[in-house]
């Protein structure tokens, strides 16, 4: 990893741990819809997405517009205010990663470890049951599957828990046998 994705890590981390801490366990949930929300409203929205990544927007006329959708979405106080800290500090280009390191802590908080499965097409529900089922049995511990699609791999599948890698794709197999 390089610096700046180091840097960018850890301040993304301190932010979601410091929002983590601000709302303590009994607004966390409601935090979690509103942080949802807001990121859906980016995602949706092409111009709220360019303001933010904007650097030549000031972080004054960032503030006020992320907080008039802040309150027409009817955020928690608490949220509002850390999104304009954000914004302040010119962090709210984070705002991704952010999100994704106070789901890592919610996840981690409540027992879950992210499992990564990539197949070359969308798996159906009773597939992804018995893979959930399977792998939280094998590795004794509750997972969050998080789901890839990569028509390159031709078919199987390639399993990512932490570092470890259980790669049984059809692309794979054709390369090692060139070998």
């Amino acid at each position: 990893m390089t610096d700046k994705s180091n840097y960018i890590n850890e301040v993304s981390l301190r932010y979601a741990n410091a929002l983590m801490l601000t709302v303590g366990e009994d607004g966390v949930d409601k935090v979690l819809k509103n942080f949802e929300t807001f990121m859906e409203a980016i995602n949706k929205n092409r111009n709220l997405s360019n303001l933010i990544s904007n650097p030549l927007i000031n972080n004054l006329k960032k503030s006020a517009v992320l907080e008039k959708i802040c309150i027409k979405l009817k955020t928690e106080k608490t949220f509002l205010g850390f999104i304009l800290t954000l914004t302040k500090h010119s962090k709210i280009i984070l705002i991704n990663k952010v999100f994704e390191k106070f789901n890592q802590m919610l996840d981690q908080k409540n027992g879950l470890t992210e499992v990564y499965v990539t197949t070359s097409s969308k798996l159906d529900a009773e597939n992804e049951k018995e893979i959930i089922k399977v792998i939280s049995e094998k590795i004794n511990l509750k997972i969050k599957l998080k789901r890839i699609v990569d028509p390159d791999i031709i078919g199987g599948i390639i399993i990512r828990i932490n570092s470890l890698m259980i790669d049984n794709s059809i692309k794979t197999k054709l390369s090692e046998s060139n070998l």
